[in-house]
């Protein structure tokens, strides 16, 4: 006797035909349970060459960039690049995602202390926006900076992220220990 089910349906002991939604989220689940890609070991550290002619670097400001940390960012870049310290590191720099990770945590750990229990709201509307920064190295690891708690301060996790691609995308081709001047263009 044939089954008076409609086709791809579940059918006498068959499976049932995986529907678009379940396809996606078990290709979801499979990738979630991949180990992730290792990254490169870093290359060995090197130091400003100063037999190299200085390369300068344009960040553009963006509409989207928030003017005060933008600016203050900008402005200890500068600074370091007319003291002579700013140079091309070779790639994949030495990072260790522990310290932006637990430089977050402390920074979480002081606002609920400051605030919480007194002040629930103010609390929640701080740790709700740090969740939007990043742990941003203010001497860049692409340009000769520690990976050091010392080198952070809070930056819009775009702004951040879009900065740095903008110095990458310059100096990737350039050959390492090159010194970099920057300069900010409107």
């Amino acid at each position: 006797m044939r089954s008076s089910a409609p086709k791809g349906s579940k059918a006498r002991g068959g499976a049932q035909k995986p529907t678009k939604a379940g396809t996606l989220v078990t290709k979801a689940v499979e990738a979630a349970a991949k180990p992730p890609k290792p990254r490169k070991p870093p290359a060995p550290p090197v130091t400003r060459n100063n037999n190299l002619p200085e390369v300068t670097i344009k960040v553009q400001r963006k509409a989207g960039y928030k003017q005060g940390p933008f600016d203050r960012k900008m402005r200890a870049l500068q600074r370091l690049s007319d003291d002579g310290k700013l140079f091309k590191q070779a790639n994949p720099v030495a990072r260790n995602d522990a310290i932006t990770k637990a430089y977050k945590q402390r920074v979480r750990e002081a606002i609920w202390k400051k605030y919480w229990p007194h002040d629930k709201e103010t609390s929640r509307k701080l740790t709700d926006k740090l969740d939007t920064l990043d742990p941003d190295h203010v001497w860049e690891l692409q340009l000769g900076g520690a990976d050091d708690a010392s080198n952070l301060r809070l930056l819009d996790a775009d702004t951040n992220r879009d900065i740095g691609n903008q110095i990458w995308q310059q100096i990737r081709t350039l050959p390492d220990g090159t010194p970099i001047r920057i300069e900010v263009v409107d």
